[in-house]
């Protein structure tokens, strides 16, 4: 999907608040920029072929094995990658979810199978060479029970278990797999380096993943991938000189007041979420009230109704500041549809 998802603001004029992106709404760190700033002399020279001292970097401030981290351009490129080592094999879907996967999928000609994401518990054997779950999920917010997922990749040794933790910090609770995935030869875990740092235009992520299938996957890759600013963006938000401002408990909270605000207004139903973004069904189609709010309010929201299973009514919101959550309620509470 070239088109369609969020933060397109392209294709608008004068938005002045900005809900349809899930990144980090406090915006990136001032250290960060100055960093990138002092670093504008490394564009004259090409950056590591497949970027491995960041890698080991990663593996070092987490202590995980060497050859277990890859560096991918954004946590998008992971999914294509995955799909393209295990083409045409069968693939599952929980839905609704990121249209990534389903479109990297596509691309080699996968057989898909799609599953509501409500039914996962019930699962426990699966025929499925590749089994594709983001957790918390996007766009619904909804978190996947960290003891059912390690027992379903258990009991499931021949399939591989593709697991997107690009917003696993947006949560105060522990879900991630990220540090079994390197003993775990059918585990994957994919993170984004955009949404936490608030870096989306840089494109960075990583894998995590048994060294075995970190070789498969370099055979793959093209050389100088990830420039030279995401390399150095990569490394600073790792650092001990990177201040961190990043204020999760006070994001959650205004998340939840912006939840239970939005739920009075008539005609808006929201989809409860423990995250810092969730689904609201609206009383009229989503690209209308997207429409009207873009291009009369300079406001804009994430239309879902392209998301597998979800209406055209549906839409998606990322918390912000209290400030810009209460313009958007008070101009709903007042807009005639």
């Amino acid at each position: 999907m070239i088109h369609g998802h969020g933060d397109d603001t392209y294709k608008f004029e004068n938005i002045r608040i900005n809900f349809s992106s899930n990144v980090n709404a406090q915006g990136i760190n001032a250290g960060l920029q100055q960093h990138l700033k002092s670093c504008i002399q490394n564009l004259n020279s090409y950056p590591e072929p497949l970027a491995e001292n960041l890698a080991r970097r990663i593996e070092e401030e987490k202590n995980m094995p060497p050859e277990s981290v890859l560096i991918t351009n954004g946590a998008v490129e992971a999914f294509y990658l995955l799909a393209s080592l295990f083409q045409a094999k069968k693939s599952l879907i929980y839905t609704p979810s990121f249209s990534e996967y389903e479109d990297a999928c596509k691309m080699y000609d996968h057989n898909i199978e799609f599953c509501r994401n409500t039914h996962f518990s019930e699962e426990s054997k699966t025929p499925f060479d590749v089994v594709w779950i983001c957790n918390p999920n996007n766009p619904d917010g909804r978190i996947f029970d960290k003891d059912i997922l390690r027992d379903q990749i258990q009991k499931n040794p021949g399939t591989l278990y593709v697991l997107d933790e690009a917003y696993v910090e947006f949560i105060n609770k522990n879900i991630s797999l990220e540090n079994e995935a390197p003993d775990r030869p059918n585990l994957v875990v994919v993170k984004s380096l955009t949404k936490r740092f608030s870096i989306p235009g840089l494109r960075l992520g990583y894998l995590v993943c048994s060294p075995e299938l970190i070789t498969k996957l370099k055979k793959q890759l093209m050389p100088w991938r990830i420039n030279a600013l995401a390399l150095e963006a990569g490394l600073y938000c790792i650092s001990e000189d990177y201040n961190d401002n990043f204020k999760l408990p006070e994001i959650l909270r205004e998340c939840q007041h912006f939840q239970n605000e939005l739920a009075q207004i008539e005609g808006f139903e929201v989809v409860p979420s423990k995250t810092s973004f969730f689904l609201v069904k609206g009383p009229v189609k989503a690209s209308k009230l997207k429409k009207c709010l873009a291009e009369k309010y300079g406001i804009l929201i994430r239309d879902a109704s392209n998301f597998r299973d979800l209406s055209d009514f549906h839409f998606r919101l990322s918390t912000q500041s209290p400030e810009k959550n209460n313009a958007l309620l008070n101009v709903l509470k007042t807009w005639k549809y």
